[in-house]
């Protein structure tokens, strides 16, 4: 196994890039049927090659610096399967796997998963100690199987606490949507300061109060609003919502 920084694209990514976006175009058109012209060289970068995170070093930290990397399975000098991997201070957050179709029966995807959980278990020295499995979806098999891992939790929408998956499945056999916490329980992140909520205006990055003052004729109070209700309180303070 091979843990190679994507972005910025070194030398061994380089390499090795052609091969991988080989096994790449291969598994969506066997796994997921995908005509040949869909999984082109151009969306594999956009979607598995491009990032926003930026290569990131600090004294302490993950020698290999913080970022989105490729953890590649080899075997027999043969590239099997590409682990997509975002590595941050304090977790490391699963992006995407695809493997060769070839080699079905080595049930890549549960092993990837392991392995990737023994890596970030190996980083907590660094302070890495949180591994994202990203998002769930209870009717989807595929992603139902995030939650066989023990030690699993999902995120209560409303209250932004964390819950472990075998107390949040049965109320998802109900309803695609749930809350998971008490009805009781307070939402921390429920009351919402709007003036406070953060917006990207005219490529300036500015709290809503003061976009208000200088936007002309701002009238989208009840969609950001809506905005902020839905990502909570702490959320809204650290993410720009793009408004022209």
């Amino acid at each position: 196994i091979k843990l190679v920084r994507s972005n910025p694209r070194i030398n061994e990514f380089e390499e090795t890039f052609q091969e991988s976006y080989l096994v790449y175009k291969k598994y969506q058109m066997v796994i997921h049927k995908d005509p040949p012209e869909k999984p082109s060289k151009k969306q594999f970068t956009r979607f598995l090659v491009d990032s926003p995170l930026e290569e990131e070093h600090k004294a302490g930290g993950f020698p290999e610096g913080y970022g989105s990397f490729y953890q590649q399975y080899w075997l027999d000098g043969k590239l099997v399967a590409v682990g997509v991997l975002d590595i941050l201070p304090s977790c490391t957050s699963s992006v995407y796997l695809y493997y060769d179709p070839d080699f079905w029966f080595l049930s890549i995807g549960t092993y990837s998963a392991l392995r990737e959980i023994a890596f970030t278990s190996q980083l907590r020295k660094y302070g890495i100690e949180h591994y994202y499995m990203g998002f769930y979806i209870h009717s989807c098999p595929k992603m139902v199987n995030k939650g066989k891992y023990a030690g699993s939790y999902l995120l209560c929408p409303e209250s932004y606490l964390w819950f472990p998956v075998p107390e949040c499945t049965p109320k998802l056999d109900v309803n695609k949507y749930s809350r998971f916490a008490a009805t009781e329980t307070r939402d921390t992140n429920g009351t919402i300061e709007l003036d406070n909520v953060l917006v990207l205006y005219l490529r300036q990055a500015m709290p809503y109060m003061i976009y208000k003052a200088v936007g002309e004729n701002v009238c989208d109070q009840d969609e950001v609003l809506q905005y902020a209700k839905l990502v909570g309180q702490t959320c809204c303070e650290r993410m720009l919502l793009y408004r022209s």
